[in-house]
């Protein structure tokens, strides 16, 4: 067998290369205090804390306060490390996996954690009819045993690199075998994790507050006694609050306000390069989007350049539809799109629109850069005989009216940490959240491929594939890439920006008021 101890870097037995993330921002420290509230502000409702289900941008840091998982992304690269698993193992041809637990961990109830809870969640996570956003990336996975009270067994139907990545996965933190085996609504208002941080108060449209784990596994951590997480629905007013030193942390800052929050006494503003995205939904089983043409002619429509510089800033990159961004490991260098109108017309007329066409494009508000993507394309796209109709909605009714059921809208993605986790995402037949109706069985394969594949050049080979399988087929309009941008006050210590957006760290941030 082949062993992965704790500090290595390299990820599950050398199958799959890590790559250290460009300019991930840390806030420096000396010697850490104890103590004070950390105050964290949002623009999104937290609409849900259980943590198998979830998708919300303000959700993920209350997550990843209140539980822990098997493995866990590292700060500054796109690798995993240990968590509630110590170390592990693979057979010859990573067919089957173990993984040895921390001893001593209790959830916030004080239950101690065995085996028998990672069992229970990875069961959960693997029933299709719980719906679990993790199941699509580790459905290689065939049964888990709880070898004894401190060691699982993995067995995977396929060989796959990535499964220390992959149990890493934000939705696959592990939850009670007590919990899952009863009212699982509980889990939506009552979370019971191993985190550093417990559940004191929750109000999804005002402010959730979280309170130091004194028997965290992690000694000495963490360092706050509260992290509280306010909702600003205006965003003015939540840049405002920020710069007033009401709150010490802007989880998001919009692009329109970096500059200032940047240059203002005693913030600390972040910028980290990553793969996130928003993008153009068009669903492929109906007209109009089912013709190619068409979705071709669009993104021809579309000035990636101007929109980085209009609605970014010049806080982020041009794409060119590839949902793989030049970080990732696999990502193939993509072929630019030029803003060509007049091609774009003409190829709109050759798929039955020589007068052009009418739609209207849904984009919630929030985030807000959904609505300004949109308005820009509806500008963008006129010229090419696009009448496009911008309707606005609040966030809630777009996720019930709207994602994943309507024809043409704006959605938006944080950076996956894997190809495989990003395609099985959205792209694949059976995506956790597959919203175009875009079914190519040659990707599909592909993908599969790919995961079970260990040769780097074989696996770039496969993965570069499918990427040009998308490209032809041009299922999303990915008009640029999104830098993350976060700010911090200059009394926070160890506030972390990672281009995943899913890990913070928070057990060690620190107050330093002097």
């Amino acid at each position: 067998m082949t062993r992965l101890v704790a500090n290595r870097r390299q990820v599950v037995i050398g199958l799959a290369a890590t790559s250290a993330l460009p300019n991930m921002g840390f806030a420096q420290s000396m010697s850490p205090k104890y103590g004070g509230t950390l105050k964290i502000s949002h623009s999104t409702r937290i609409a849900t804390l259980n943590v198998m289900q979830l998708s919300g941008p303000a959700e993920y840091p209350c997550v990843d306060m209140l539980y822990s998982g098997l493995t866990r992304i590292q700060p500054g690269r796109n690798s995993a490390g240990p968590d509630l698993a110590t170390s592990w193992e693979a057979n010859e041809d990573a067919t089957r996996f173990t993984y040895n637990l921390r001893q001593g961990v209790t959830f916030h109830d004080g239950t101690p954690f065995t085996s028998a809870d990672v069992v229970a969640t990875y069961e959960a996570i693997l029933d299709p009819d719980f719906g679990s956003p993790a199941r699509s990336v580790l459905d290689v996975i065939d049964s888990v045993e709880a070898v004894d009270d401190h060691t699982v067994q993995f067995n995977l139907n396929a060989p796959y690199a990535d499964l220390a990545i992959s149990t890493a996965h934000a939705n696959a933190r592990i939850v009670s075998a007590a919990a899952l085996a009863g009212d699982r609504n509980d889990l939506e208002t009552k979370p019971n994790g191993t985190g550093p941080f417990m559940l004191e108060s929750y109000d999804s449209a005002r402010i959730t507050r979280l309170v130091r784990f004194d028997n965290y596994y992690m000694e000495g951590q963490p360092y706050l006694d509260a992290v509280e997480m306010h909702l600003f629905p205006d965003l003015a007013a939540e840049t405002a609050n920020y710069l007033s030193g009401n709150v010490d942390v802007m989880l998001n800052v919009q692009q329109a306000d970096f500059a200032r929050i940047a240059a203002a006494e005693g913030s600390n503003a972040l910028r980290v390069p990553a793969g996130r995205y928003v993008n153009v939904v068009m669903r492929q089983d109906q007209p109009p989007f089912d013709d190619v043409r068409l979705r071709k002619a669009l993104a021809m429509s579309v000035d990636r350049q101007l929109l980085v510089d209009l609605v970014l800033e010049g806080l982020g990159r041009p794409a060119y539809d590839n949902i793989l961004s030049p970080e990732f490991q696999y990502a193939i260098e993509t072929p630019g799109i030029p803003y060509d109108p007049a091609a774009a017309k003409a190829l709109l007329a050759e798929a039955g629109y020589p007068d052009g066409i009418k739609l209207t494009m849904v984009a919630s508000n929030r985030p807000a850069i959904r609505g300004q993507v949109a308005i820009a394309i509806k500008e963008m796209a006129r010229p090419a005989g696009f009448d496009i109709d911008v309707e606005a909605m609040p966030h809630d009714t777009y996720l019930a009216n709207v994602w994943r059921k309507g024809n043409f809208y704006m959605a938006y993605w944080g950076m996956q940490p894997t190809e495989d986790a990003t395609f099985n995402l959205l792209l694949t037949s059976t995506a956790s959240y597959e919203d175009t109706a875009w079914f190519n069985e040659e990707f599909d394969e592909l993908v599969r491929r790919g995961r079970s594949t260990s040769d780097p050049a074989e696996r770039a080979a496969i993965y570069a594939e499918a990427q040009e399988i998308q490209l032809r087929d041009t299922p999303y309009i990915i008009a640029m890439y999104q830098d993350v941008l976060t700010a911090s006050r200059d009394w926070v210590e160890g506030w972390i920006v990672h281009p995943l957006n899913r890990v913070f760290f928070i057990e060690s941030v620190w107050l330093n008021r002097g």
